[in-house]
């Protein structure tokens, strides 16, 4: 048998280098006769080019028999896919739901079986007894179909630890009772040794050499896979009020509540209402709103007897442990009887509110005024200006009383130094600055002279109001924007700049302030005024002669925005957008000391939440915020936080407003006496 006549199908082409064929130097006696006839036409290369052709074709048929070719009489599924033939329904009784092979396939089986192929593979699965089935069909090939696997899951081994870290604001320890051991910082790392089954809380002990342990809330540190830690059959519920408890290494004392009012009285056979709520407690209040005082705060699933509702149904009317009783949102119940057939209530308790522990005592920082002494449901003291919506409505809220009421609607609202009016906005056709009192009266426009005014803000002594304006243009080429927006003739485009100007209280001495060619969102006291520009943060003075100075700028971010100067000329906040979130950030008036205030605590979500509209206390202690932050980390609806000078300490405020934030840098809330 020759090379060329092998089984396999293959050519023998290493006689043909198609290299020197390609390049026409395949031998001497081909160049002779082309030298020898350079008139006529060279038959060498259409020979040539035949022999190649030949080649490529009897290569593609030997290919193509071997794909073909019969491996022999038994052949795998996947070899043979889409080639059998199925047994004939007429063989098997059409009756009979298991079908019956018929002889030719039984003996085809035997076959099979005395294959010598049967020692390994498919056959042997059929030697062994293991099930499957052989189909012979017309070609005489045989199909092994051999049995489905059944999928098996493994499960993750537990482990004995896992190292956890406690998020921002910090997070309670507790014991097994719910009795608080203490506040363990933001940041410490401890080992999680076992969870809760509802995976709820985890059992965690502190580093050496205190090693305390107890019960710390998962929603409130950062770790990965908690599943894999060993369940316990446990339920925590924190106690009211909290027992001081042993201070261990980076842990806080555990405040105290000044009142101890049991959230609920002890069932009884009336209809209930159990609460929904998981990953914090849920308000109580004197009245149905959420501009009533808390009277108590009720557990997550905790059971409540139901005695009324409010007209709309929206808020249920709920017994306490002292004979009186108190309001609760309807969306964080589970009522036992429909609330149609409750009965109908307006009533308000005059019981007192309870008053939250205070925030432990900061230690004294440069630029700081002293704080105040904590009062009230929230541990603070002032007012707040909230925005709930873009030139929508605007709301006063009394952070010693927990009251909250409808103030008017406008844009970026502002109270004065004095506590006692409130600065904002309007567009459209009764566009202006306008004022009004906080207790709702004498609201009156002062100022109409410009167009587009928004974020007003007062001078310290209260004598000033300084304001973005937006009905400035300016005239480009055409070719330094994009040509698409260029009309032609003529090859000039006008862009509208925004610039920051002030005016008196009561409407006049107008000067515009001197700021770099686009400037925005200002904020002004002892030390200058601290505004928004392209070029990042600057600093001017209400002085016709003064120059902007550079705060801050990191020009690879570039989006530095509505900036908040702490009374007494200490740190300036900004918020920054951080890929697809915005976090809130301190610096220095001189740029230095870049400090992040808030930051993502868990990355494994499907959308960041962001920190945004940040604006100081009028005693430099406190920061209030907005966040779209929820218990397990992601973005879900916006709410008014607070914390700390230094970022620690953030908690959202008892409020329940529909805020809506859209990323324009909008005011949404300001801090007053």
């Amino acid at each position: 048998m020759t090379r060329e006549q092998t089984p396999t199908g293959k050519l023998n082409t290493g006689k043909l280098n198609t290299g020197k064929l390609n390049t026409g130097k395949l031998n001497t006696g081909i160049h002779a006769l082309v030298s020898a006839e350079p008139t006529r036409t060279r038959p060498a290369g259409r020979i040539l080019l035949l022999m190649t052709a030949a080649v490529t074709v009897g290569v593609l048929a030997g290919l193509l028999a071997l794909s073909r070719s019969r491996l022999g009489d038994l052949e795998t599924l996947p070899e043979i896919a889409g080639q059998t033939t199925p047994i004939p329904a007429a063989t098997a009784p059409a009756a009979d739901p298991t079908p019956t092979a018929t002889a030719p396939a039984v003996a085809a089986v035997e076959e099979a079986r005395r294959l010598p192929q049967a020692g390994s593979g498919v056959g042997a699965a059929l030697a062994s007894g293991q099930g499957g089935a052989i189909v012979r069909a017309p070609s005489q090939q045989i199909v092994i179909h051999p049995p489905t696997p059944t999928p098996t899951s493994t499960p993750l081994p537990i482990v004995a630890a896992l190292d956890v870290v406690v998020g921002t604001g910090g997070a309670a320890l507790y014991d097994d009772n719910g009795v608080a051991q203490g506040e363990v910082e933001q940041g410490a790392l401890l080992q999680a040794t076992a969870r809760a089954d509802n995976g709820s809380w985890l059992y965690v002990t502190l580093p050496e050499p205190d090693g305390a342990q107890g019960w710390i809330a998962a929603d409130r540190v950062i770790v990965v896979d908690t599943a894999r830690l060993a369940a316990r059959d446990v339920t925590i519920i924190p106690m009211t009020p909290t027992p001081v408890g042993m201070v261990a290494a980076g842990m806080v004392a555990a405040g105290t509540s000044a009142t101890a009012v049991e959230p609920a009285a002890p069932v009884t056979d009336g209809p209930t209402a159990q609460v929904t709520l998981q990953g914090a407690r849920l308000n109580l209040r004197a009245g149905p709103g959420s501009g009533y005082a808390i009277l108590a705060k009720a557990q997550p699933d905790q059971e409540l007897p139901l005695l009324a509702r409010n007209a709309a149904g929206d808020w249920l009317q709920v017994g306490l442990a002292d004979g009186g009783f108190a309001w609760a949102a309807t969306e964080y119940l589970r009522p036992s009887v429909a609330v149609r057939d409750l009965p109908v209530s307006d009533a308000v308790s005059d019981a007192p509110a309870q008053v939250e522990p205070a925030a432990p005592a900061q230690p004294a920082t440069q630029g700081y005024a002293p704080a105040a002494p904590a009062t009230g449901v929230t541990g603070l003291h002032g007012k707040l200006a909230i925005q709930v919506a873009w030139g929508g409505d605007i709301y006063l809220y009394d952070l010693a009383t927990g009251d909250l009421r409808r103030l008017t609607t406008g844009f970026d609202p502002a109270l004065s130094p004095d506590g006692t009016q409130v600065a904002f906005t309007r567009a459209g056709g009764e566009h202006g600055l306008y004022l009004i009192q906080v207790d709702g009266s004498n609201e009156r426009r002062i100022f109409t002279g410009r167009e587009l005014l928004r974020a007003p803000k007062w001078s310290p002594d209260g004598h000033y109001i300084v304001f973005e304006r937006g009905d400035e243009f300016i005239r480009i080429p055409c070719e330094e924007k994009d040509t698409d927006y260029c009309s032609i003739p003529p090859n000039l485009e006008e862009e509208r700049r925004q610039k920051l100007a002030r005016v008196d209280v009561n409407g006049g001495s107008y000067q515009d302030i001197p700021v770099l060619e686009r400037a925005r969102v200002a904020d002004w006291n002892r030390a200058g005024i601290v505004y928004q520009s392209p070029a990042g943060i600057q600093v001017t003075q209400d002085q016709p002669s003064a120059q902007s100075q550079l705060v801050f700028f990191n020009i690879q971010k570039q989006y530095e925005q509505d900036p908040d100067w702490q009374p007494n000329g200490g740190r300036i906040l900004f918020q920054r957008r951080e890929n697809n979130h915005w976090e809130i950030f301190s610096v220095a008036p001189d740029g230095s000391g870049l400090t992040a205030l808030t930051r993502p605590q868990f990355t494994l979500v499907e959308k960041l939440p962001s920190n945004v509209a940040p604006a100081w206390s009028p005693d430099g202690q406190h920061i209030v915020f907005l966040s779209n932050r929820q218990p397990n980390h992601s973005a879900g609806a916006w709410r008014v936080w607070v914390m700390n000078a230094d970022g620690s300490n953030q908690r959202p405020l008892p409020l329940e407003l529909p805020l809506v934030y859209t990323y324009v840098a909008e005011q949404m809330v300001d801090w007053g006496r």
